[in-house]
């Protein structure tokens, strides 16, 4: 019997200890979770020492460039890596760092065993499953550069070679991968899927997951809801004090009355018990209060006295003097020479008898109308300095019963500038140039076979400031390969600005484009004296410059049919512009080309004030460049339908179709030119692009053309629509690759020389072409103008677009505001406080509360929190509240009086 109980005993042992292990776990069986030997435990810190060593690799092979400096063993270390993995190599050290620190942290945090099974259990699940996204991301980062890469096909050993030579290729595995990618989907749908799946790897490693975010919010939530029910728990404090001090005063209120009522009968008691001989008592009233007067009233006795001792010349109104006729002695004559009236023998004004012809002499005034004629006179014709025989010819046959009235302007033909005006070419010759041509051949031939490029010949084509060198590859050379050593090249000729054009359109070969160390100067005369210029037979052709091969560069505006320039200050923006208005005045007359200027700046057309090809005055101010543009539309419209009137298509099929109609209206070719784009996009933005957007759609077959030209070529600027339309661009020289790919939707402006160098995107181009502009003087353009103005006919301005500009730019200026109707505190604070309509009804609410927060503004306005957080600080920058102090609620430090009298006189920020 005892050794059975013995025995129950041992089994009852064994089973607590059994439960006793399972509630509270030993050191040994924590540490057995993760962990078997002592190499286990070196490992972190090795993969540490190994991510410092592998760095050091990197830095010595990659980054200074000395491949033994590494050894044979980080070399073939370095060399294995990036054959396999490509590009990705760079970031091996930082994930074998991360993920031996995270492994390092663990160890110290949950080597004693002292923790939780559960916890520990989790805590090693996270750190398993950081390394392993680690590893994924690194694998994705490689496939990406594969998918970048775009392999043709699986070479095993380009892989290898690209992956060690060129970092933005993927290795083996990347390369694979990318190739298998770019097979199931296109490229950029591919890139796209790779990074999505990098960030939601990238999110779990450091621990931004769906739970983590889903808590996040619920804590704002929570604390939202706190500061709700702590100012809602405020505002009940404050209203019940308010209450109960209402209640106080309404008590006391009713007291004062109770004994004035009792000290009114007491009163009337004791005059009752008074003698009837005595004096009869006045009643006893409570003194009130008399208002406040802002003012002294005077009484209707002192105002008649104040009149009638006013002078009467002071009160009563001037009367108007009274118009007498002319009484004449004879009836008028007809005009003589001199343009004035006459009439026979004197005038009798106001009883006095006076000579008309002396008053006349001795006053300048307008002439007096002319009476209706009894038969047609000979009128004086008064004629111009005139050269030409032609118009003397014409005039010789005038007789005065040609028109039905005096002949007041006679029309002088246009005459064109001459072309000596221009500056000559003053390029000296360039004696190095063969020399330097050899040179630089030799040089890039050394280079690109260093990087194991071969080249079959080297041709060149030498411009005024730029020579392209056209280079044929050996076969089986890639075009790529040459086109990622622009640095190298640079590098190696010591200069900058160096352009590759791989591969140059309808030729087999590679053009890398040096500048020249002598440049030259494209003059405007060169281009101006050519016969493709001047046996052009469009109105509209502009010179632009020349070719890197040395060749005039022309443009038809028709063609275009509309240009956008664009580039920093200084690259020749302005110059082009100014190129492109002299060709139209040496090729066009005022009746052929209409030319609308818009000059934001002021200062860069103001040499061009009233010549006569002028349509409108030059516009300056932004809502009428608005309303000029507005304007063009409706000019556009109207051209339509008298083009649709004739049954035409366009506007040369009507001029020709109406050249001998003099009841149609010839309609000249119109282009206009905005010289700085950004400014009105900040003024009017809405107006102008809607504006620009339908002439661009439609102007051109009514022969409206529009030239924008800008110095931020930015995505605000030049918009999504306005791109679209605008299919010819000028990009000129721009401080990022970003810029020129939002000019000319590709890259290369970035590395232009400036001043002029620009590349040139015609509609239907197949890549940019590389132009030097024309060079044109201020003096030139000055003496150009001024010849024009001088030899021809003055400008005549177009009355009626001028008016429709006006008015459109004044409603342009009144849009978004309110009638007048509304009152004008509402309107001058919307001017000052940027429009909220809700801004008068905060600034109420935190005076008549005696603070203002957001939840407040909230709740009572039912406005957002970003919008009452703004209309806050607005309030703090006009005075209206104190700023924060802490946990303390906002003072207010105006009253409705202040505030109401600030209203009223339009000053509603701070009072010095």
């Amino acid at each position: 019997m005892a050794k059975k109980g013995s025995n129950d005993r041992n089994d009852d042992l064994k089973t607590a200890v059994k439960v006793a292990k399972k509630v509270a776990p030993s050191k040994a069986t924590t540490k057995k979770l993760y962990r078997k030997s002592g190499l286990s435990k070196a490992a972190p810190y090795i993969a540490v020492f190994f991510a410092i060593i592998f760095l050091i690799f990197l830095v010595t092979v990659k980054a200074l460039e000395l491949e033994d400096g590494a050894g044979l063993i980080g070399y073939w270390t370095l060399r294995l890596f990036c054959g396999l993995f490509g590009g990705a190599t760079y970031i091996v050290p930082l994930l074998i760092g991360f993920i031996g620190v995270i492994w390092i942290v663990f160890d110290l945090k949950w080597s004693s065993g002292k923790s939780d099974e559960g916890e520990a259990k989790s805590a090693h699940r996270r750190v398993v499953v950081k390394t392993t996204l680690s590893y994924v991301i690194f694998f994705l980062f490689s496939t990406l550069l594969g998918v970048f890469a775009n392999c043709d096909d699986l070479n095993i050993g380009d892989m290898w070679l690209e992956g060690y030579e060129n970092f933005a290729h993927g290795g083996i595995v990347g390369d694979s991968l990318g190739y298998l990618f770019n097979m199931a989907f296109k490229p950029v749908v591919a890139s796209i899927i790779i990074i999505i799946l990098m960030l939601i790897c990238l999110c779990f490693t450091v621990g931004i997951t769906p739970s983590y975010i889903a808590a996040k919010i619920r804590c704002k939530r929570e604390m939202r809801d706190e500061e709700i029910e702590i100012d809602e728990e405020a505002q009940d404090r404050k209203y019940e004090l308010l209450r109960q001090k209402e209640l106080e005063k309404a008590k006391k209120r009713k007291e004062r009355e109770l004994e004035a009522r009792k000290r009114r009968e007491l009163e009337e008691f004791k005059r009752a018990q008074e003698e009837s001989d005595e004096p009869e008592l006045v009643p006893y009233n409570e003194p009130t209060k008399k208002a406040r007067q802002p003012k002294k009233q005077f009484s209707e006795e002192e105002m008649d006295e104040v009149l009638d001792g006013l002078d009467d010349n002071e009160t009563e109104e001037i009367p108007e003097p009274e118009l007498k006729p002319i009484e004449l002695d004879d009836e008028p004559v007809q005009s003589s020479e001199s343009g004035f009236s006459e009439y026979g023998g004197d005038a009798v004004i106001d009883g006095e008898t006076v000579n008309l012809e002396e008053i006349l002499d001795e006053v300048e005034k307008e002439p007096v109308p002319k009476p209706a004629p009894a038969k047609k006179q000979e009128a004086p014709i008064v004629l111009s300095e005139i050269n030409t025989d032609e118009l003397t010819e014409d005039l010789a046959t005038v007789t005065p019963d040609e028109g039905d009235g005096a002949v007041e302007e006679i029309l002088t033909p246009y005459i064109f500038p001459p072309v000596d005006m221009l500056s000559e070419n003053k390029n000296a010759a360039d004696t190095d140039a063969q020399a330097e041509l050899q040179e630089n051949a030799r040089i890039l031939k050394e280079t690109l076979k260093s990087f194991k490029v071969e080249i079959k010949d080297i041709q060149y084509s030498r411009g005024p400031t730029i020579t392209r060198y056209e280079l044929r590859p050996e076969v089986g050379t890639r075009v790529r390969s040459i086109a990622n050593l622009v640095d190298d090249i640079a590098l190696s000729l010591a200069t900058s600005g160096v352009r590759i054009e791989a591969p140059i359109p309808n030729k087999p070969a590679v053009g890398i484009e040096v500048p020249n160390r002598v440049r030259a100067t494209v003059y405007l005369r060169d281009l101006v004296e050519t016969s493709k210029f001047t046996d052009s037979k469009s109105r509209l052709t502009s010179c632009l410059g020349m070719d890197v091969g040395g060749n005039p560069v022309y443009f038809d505006i028709g063609k275009m049919p509309h240009l956008l320039i664009a580039g920093t200050t200084g690259s020749g923006k302005s110059v082009c512009i100014n190129t492109i208005i002299l060709s139209i005045l040496y090729k066009a007359r005022p009746d052929e080309v209409r030319l609308i200027l818009i000059d934001p700046k002021q200062v860069e057309f103001t040499v061009y004030e009233n010549i006569p090809h002028l349509y409108c005055p030059i516009v300056s101010e932004p809502k009428k460049a608005a309303g000029a543009l507005a304007s063009a539309v409706s000019e556009m419209e109207r051209r339509f339908e008298l083009i649709k009137s004739v049954g035409v298509r366009n506007i040369e099929a009507y001029n020709e179709v109406t050249a001998n109609d003099p009841d149609k209206e010839y309609l000249p070719k119109m282009v206009i030119i905005i010289d700085e784009l950004a400014d009105l996009m900040m003024t009017a933005r809405d107006e102008v692009e809607t504006s620009i957007c339908r002439l661009a759609q439609k102007a051109r077959a009514a022969g409206i053309h529009v030239i924008l030209g800008t110095q931020r070529p930015s995505v605000d600027v030049i918009t999504g629509l306005i791109k679209a339309n605008v299919p010819s661009r000028i990009a000129c020289t721009v401080t990022s690759q970003v810029d020129s790919r939002t000019i000319i939707d590709v890259a290369g402006a970035e590395n232009l020389i400036g001043y002029g160098d620009m590349l040139f995107a015609p509609v239907g181009a197949a890549k940019p072409m590389r132009v030097q502009g024309a060079f044109v003087s201020d003096n030139e353009v000055e003496n150009i103008v001024s010849f024009i103005k001088e030899n021809n006919n003055s400008v005549k301005y177009n009355n009626e677009f001028i008016e429709s500009m006006e008015e459109n730019a004044r409603n342009f200026g009144n849009s978004g505001k309110k009638g007048a109707s509304s009152s004008d505190s509402e309107s001058s604070a919307e001017n000052i406080e940027g429009g909220d309509s809700k801004f008068h009804d905060a600034v109420k609410l935190a005076i008549e509360e005696g603070k203002i927060s957001t939840s407040l503004m909230q709740r009572r306005l039912g406005v957002g929190y970003g919008r009452a957080a703004k209309m806050i600080d607005e309030m703090v920058e006009l005075g209206y509240v104190s700023k924060p102090d802490g946990n303390k609620p906002r003072r207010v430090l105006i009253t409705m009086e202040e505030y109401m009298r600030r209203v009223s006189e339009g000053s509603l920020g701070d009072e010095e």
